[in-house]
């Protein structure tokens, strides 16, 4: 229930502000929808037509803005990944559980992704993070809502090792990799408190 009422106030001020951005592109048109209307170039059936689908248009924008702040795509756990591990996601990640918390007004949220690598690729991050000094090997690991989500049936005690990167001046931000022992899965988590 929670959720509904956040969703709620998050589609009403996304729509404001949408509003706000889609009203001043419309003030901008208005001299060229005037021009058009004198000339007889766009009749004002026509005008009203385009005026309900800019409106629609603005709609569905907040709507989408508000379901991708609920429930992001890839693109955001592929830079959850970046962020965590200071590389690129390899080619051969597969997302097989991924779930993160809505931004709270500090900006504190949880994110968390079980990814599925090749056994070369999982091999080959496994050894950069080794080689890597800026990551701690085996470092605390902090369970969250989102984190055993995406564990599902798999269990901590099959870690085969995991890493966490500390920032400095930034201590807030709990930034945890774990590979599992399949040789092929690994656990990439963010925590900003």
């Amino acid at each position: 229930m929670g959720y509904i009422i956040i969703g709620f106030f998050v589609f009403f001020f996304t729509c404001i502000f949408v509003g706000i951005g889609g009203g001043m592109l419309y003030l901008i048109y208005l001299p060229i929808k005037n021009k058009l209307l004198k000339s007889g170039k766009l009749t004002a059936t026509n005008s009203k037509k385009i005026n309900r689908i800019y409106l629609f248009a603005l709609f569905l924008f907040s709507a989408y803005q508000t379901f991708n702040a609920f429930f992001p795509d890839e693109s955001f756990y592929e830079a959850e990944f970046k962020t965590v591990t200071l590389r690129e996601i390899p080619k051969s990640a597969e997302f097989i559980s991924k779930k993160s918390s809505y931004p709270d007004f500090h900006g504190d949220y949880c994110s968390s992704s079980q990814i599925k690598l090749s056994k070369e690729d999982y091999q080959t991050l496994l050894t950069q993070l080794e080689s890597d000094n800026r990551f701690t090997k085996n470092g605390q690991n902090i369970g969250f809502e989102e984190y055993f989500y995406t564990l599902g049936n798999k269990t901590e005690k099959h870690f085969k090792t995991s890493f966490t990167r500390p920032i400095k001046g930034e201590e807030d931000h709990y930034l945890f990799i774990a590979f599992y022992d399949d040789q092929q899965t690994i656990f990439v988590n963010v925590c900003v408190t």
